[in-house]
């Protein structure tokens, strides 16, 4: 797989769990304007961030048994995913971005590709449809903007964030990645339950964590 760059036309759209309307992580309901970006069509491979590593004398992600290649990367902080990103002209995507991106657009999916939790298959590579490890990109279906694995596969680092979802209407508190160690995860993985893959789904760690189910996924 290559570097290839999908267009994300951009709109308003209402951010958070518009669905179930209680997971408290992504509340309350807010609107938000994202402009027009562009977004990988895959999650980054192992290939893409070898090359990377090799150019720029950084460490080699440690595979945890998988045989590299097109898989998705795993084993990397935010700051390697970041400086990845950079290394490619582009960054890592805000939450908003990636919301936006991961739902298809303003219409909003519940899932990356479809609303239709007996459908989730088809585009989700979870615990309880995969074997225990990270697989080649590419390989479930598509969502709407022709966007691989933004559920499932690997959970991607993402950039700019607030902590805590504002009121409608209201300026968020956004979170200064200079000074704050916490950083944000979107897309669930292979080895979480399919549920985490829902769009408006996220979950914090520490910026230095490094896991064989985090890879991650650039914007410019």
């Amino acid at each position: 797989m290559g570097i290839e760059w999908v267009d994300i036309p951009g709109g308003r759209y209402l951010m958070g769990d518009a669905f179930e309307g209680s997971n408290q992580d992504a509340l309350p309901l807010h609107h938000v304007d994202v402009a027009p970006f562009r977004l990988l069509r895959y999650e980054v491979t192992f290939r893409q961030y070898d090359a990377f590593a090799g150019a720029t004398n950084r460490r080699l992600p440690d595979a945890s048994g998988t045989t590299r290649g097109d898989q998705a990367v795993v084993d990397v902080d935010w700051d390697d995913a970041a400086a990845f990103c950079d290394w490619i002209g582009g960054r890592l995507p805000s939450e908003r971005e990636w919301e936006f991106a991961a739902a298809g657009g303003p219409g909003k999916q519940l899932f990356p590709g479809t609303s239709d939790p007996d459908s989730v298959d088809a585009f989700v590579r979870h615990r309880t449809n995969s074997v225990g490890m990270p697989g080649v990109v590419g390989r479930r279906l598509p969502n709407a903007y022709g966007l691989f694995d933004m559920g499932g596969n690997v959970a991607e680092w993402v950039g700019a964030f607030y902590q805590f979802y504002p009121a409608d209407g209201e300026e968020p508190d956004w979170v200064d990645l200079g000074d704050r160690g916490i950083r944000i995860l979107r897309g669930g993985s292979y080895s979480m339950e399919p549920e985490i893959a829902r769009t408006y789904w996220r979950a914090g760690t520490l910026r230095e964590v490094r896991s064989p189910a985090i890879g991650l996924r650039c914007a410019r």
